[in-house]
């Protein structure tokens, strides 16, 4: 053991407020003797940056990518990992895991550099970047790193025996460490590996006073010294304390927080107490007070600053105090000479991540799976198709788009009704076997075609068009926003389209419906024509407008998809279309399918079955019934046979 791990157990059996040296943060980690766990090399880059570490930049030589041969001059045991390469390589990839680089751990942080995703080329030993804001992609260690973090400064504010008087504080003031989540669950999963931590590691036994759901309480030596250990008295003072909250700003002022973590900061709502800025405004300020001072003068600084900020998160769109922060730091100058701003991708800092696991999530959408697992702040608005290849694989090249279809076989159709400026679209598609087929997109346009001489479309017109594409196809049902409003819709169902209704829609339902929309799209389970093809285009109308939307993030969850911001750029027929395909799937999902594999068949079925019993009906009416006008016999399909029925038999005769 070494004279400095030695010198940190005798620390944790000390009993007087004598300040005694600590150990590096990489130390007290993987020691067995500290919390005894192993880091991956990108984490350990990441917390040597953060405290000033020197890097190491293989200063033997040694080969990095093959094991070291044991007859090489500078060989050493504790410099080889278990299949014998040198211990502080860093082997990185791309998502797919090819284009494998073997690095140092300093030629990785001027790699990161270099790709900009690091506002420093290189750590200057001693020192620390005590503001770091870290984009790191899903599943790679987060809440580890921070409760690293939070033991290591706990670990610390115990060696100096009486910390209060190290920073010229009253011994009144409880120290703290504070992480601050999106909400209490995600603060309770901090605070859990935190707590394990102080368990299993046995420096901390005679430290810890109480522990409950949400923080834990430490004595310091001077505490043991002045008011007797908390394990032969649960009333004994404690002066630190680590704590875990949810993202409330009234309610993190007043306390003197040494360490402030904000855990999945890019997630905090936009607004209000619990924004992100709110919150870094309240509670940040409070780690300037803990500066070393003279301890014959409390009012005088003998040293920097030691307060530390970690901003650590997955990112989101490029808006917000997360982005705010790191772009700052990325920029340079006075704002950030105390800043480390890392991004880096979950594939490079967890390499136990095989690519089949990112080759499922890029599949369901890219841009969210760069955002997520690249650690890529994503811009706030962008194509909605990223890739025009996941739209066209689900073009059938030989598909026209149809003029009518089979009698009584269901249809579905989206609206967006526009009546001056922009188009009144329709899309009506059917469901085939597991498919959502797109019979025809349509529109009209006021000046334009049979509509040239006016500039306003007439209710009348819409209803008429709308009335016209009803007799070739049996739409079961027809969606609209509701802010055509209740005369359009009274208008429909003069004419006997009732099956067309208002939904509002909200932001939450029209971005799950576009949602829907990816989810057909990347499932290939959308079936497209695309056909005519002006000349000199690419594609027909509707699927050029497909291809050219943009894509807003509004919340994490929440998107908006428009035209972009163009003259002679519209959204109607895919608007038209989203409404169909999300009418089309609530259908389906509405119908039993007693074992079928087709809910659609047995759609039909049903259908067939009810025509069936109206026919049945209609023939066991009175001779005078309108319906009985139409010849001297009747004749009704059961199950393939040709059934008759007497005809002219009046209700109550004699057959």
């Amino acid at each position: 053991m070494s004279n400095l791990a030695q010198m940190a157990l005798d620390a944790g059996r000390m009993k007087t407020g004598t300040s005694r040296p600590v150990v590096d943060i990489i130390t007290f980690v993987e020691a067995p003797w500290g919390l005894n766990q192993r880091l991956f090399p990108v984490q350990r880059i990441i917390l040597k940056a953060h405290y000033g570490l020197e890097l190491d930049d293989n200063p033997y030589g040694f080969p990095l990518d093959e094991p070291i041969p044991e007859d090489h001059p500078y060989y050493d045991p504790d410099l080889v990992d278990r299949n014998g390469y040198y211990v502080h390589r860093i082997v990185i990839s791309d998502w797919q895991r090819e284009h494998w680089q073997v690095l140092t751990e300093a030629e990785y942080l001027r790699f990161l550099y270099e790709n900009k995703r690091s506002n420093i080329k290189e750590v200057t030993p001693g020192k620390e970047r005590r503001e770091m804001i870290l984009s790191i992609g899903r599943r790679s260690g987060k809440t580890f790193i921070s409760s690293c973090i939070a033991a290591y400064e706990t670990y610390k504010l115990i060696s100096k025996g009486h910390p209060q008087d190290y920073y010229g504080l009253p011994d009144s003031n409880v120290i703290q460490i504070i992480s601050v989540a999106t909400d209490k669950d995600q603060a309770g999963l901090l605070y859990r590996e935190v707590h394990g931590h102080f368990v299993n590691c046995s420096y901390f036994d005679p430290y810890m006073a109480n522990a409950t759901q949400s923080f834990a309480t430490f004595q310091t030596p001077q505490d043991i010294n002045r008011f007797g250990a908390y394990a032969d008295n649960n009333k004994a003072r404690f002066s630190v304390k680590v704590t875990f909250r949810s993202c409330v700003a009234k309610g993190l002022r007043g306390a003197g927080n040494i360490v402030v973590i904000l855990d999945e900061v890019a997630h905090f709502i936009d607004k209000g107490q619990s924004g992100a800025k709110a919150v870094y405004d309240a509670i940040t300020p409070s780690t300037s007070s803990f500066s070393p001072k003279d301890p014959n003068d409390a009012r005088i600084p003998t040293g920097p600053v030691e307060g530390r900020i970690v901003l650590i998160s997955s990112p989101l769109g490029k808006q917000g105090q997360f982005y705010k922060l790191f772009q700052i730091g990325m920029r340079g100058g006075k704002a950030s000479e105390d800043m480390l701003c890392i991004e880096a991708p979950t594939w490079e800092v967890n390499p136990t991540i095989p690519a089949s696991e990112f080759a499922k999530h890029y599949a369901k959408d890219p841009r969210v799976f760069f955002t997520e697992y690249g650690g890529q702040f994503s811009d706030r608005s962008r194509g909605w198709i990223e890739d025009n290849k996941d739209l066209l694989v689900c073009v059938d090249p030989a598909r026209r788009p149809a003029r009518r279809a089979i009698p009584r076989m269901p249809h579905f159709a989206g609206l967006d009704i526009a009546l001056v400026g922009d188009r009144c679209a329709i899309a009506i598609g059917h469901a085939e076997d597991d498919k959502i087929v797109t019979d025809v997109v349509d529109y009209i346009h006021a000046g334009y075609g049979e509509f040239a001489e006016v500039e306003r479309l007439d209710y009348e017109d819409v209803v008429d068009w709308i009335h016209d594409w009803s007799k070739r196809f049996y739409i079961v049902e027809g969606v609209f926003d509701q802010w055509a409003g209740i005369v359009f819709e009274q208008a429909l169902m003069k004419r006997g389209l009732k099956q067309f209704h208002a939904v509002h829609h909200t932001k939450t339902l029209v971005s799950q419906m576009w949602r829907n929309f990816k989810d057909l799209m990347f499932d290939e389970r959308l079936v497209l024509y695309d056909w005519p093809i002006p000349e000199g285009e690419e594609h027909c109308e509707y699927i050029a407008e497909l291809l050219e939307l943009q894509e807003e993030q509004q919340t994490e969850y929440l998107v908006s998809v428009e035209a972009p911001n163009i003259a002679g750029k519209y959204d109607d027929m895919s608007d038209a279309m989203n409404r169909m395909l999300w009418s089309a799937i609530q259908n389906l999902r509405k119908q039993p399918t007693f074992g079928s594999k087709n809910p659609v068949q047995t759609t039909q079925a049903g259908l067939a079955r009810k025509q069936q019993l109206q026919a049945i009906t209609r023939a066991r009416l009175g001779g005078t019934h309108p319906s009985r006008q139409r010849g001297q016999g009747s004749m009704v399909r059961m199950q393939g046979k040709m059934m008759p029925f007497a005809v002219g038999r009046k209700r109550g005769g004699k057959g």
